[in-house]
């Protein structure tokens, strides 16, 4: 990291702080970084900052669950935390189509028994 950048970093840092603790708006926050973020651009048009990395589900329709995994400390009780963040995490199963099918299959196997004992 060159000494550009670590000046940068320590700009940023301090404007999150200033966010963080209320002395300055939403609006002037985005703006001050906006503009400390345009000084990565070099003179010849090449960003040189990192790009964003997208979650892979970021673009896919929301579940009504949080899009952030919950942080997991280094805790002995933190394996219980992370479990439970894992399995909210996990696609949920559309149990009443399923219990649906399986009702239509048990109706249609005890016709089937039905009409081959009935002969």
């Amino acid at each position: 990291m060159t000494e550009r950048e670590r000046a940068i970093n320590q700009d940023l840092h301090v404007l999150d702080e200033a966010h963080r603790l209320g002395r300055i708006t939403r609006a002037e926050y985005r703006a001050r970084r906006r503009h400390v973020l345009e000084s990565l651009y070099d003179s010849s048009g090449v960003v040189t900052a990192r790009n964003k990395l997208v979650p892979p589900g970021a673009t896919t329709a929301s579940r009504g669950r949080p899009a952030h995994a919950l942080p997991v400390e280094e805790t002995p009780g933190a394996s219980g935390h992370a479990l439970t963040a894992l399995l909210s995490m996990r696609p949920r199963v559309a149990w009443k189509p399923l219990l649906a099918f399986l009702a239509g299959l048990v109706l249609l196997i005890f016709l089937v028994c039905w009409l081959l004992l009935r002969e």
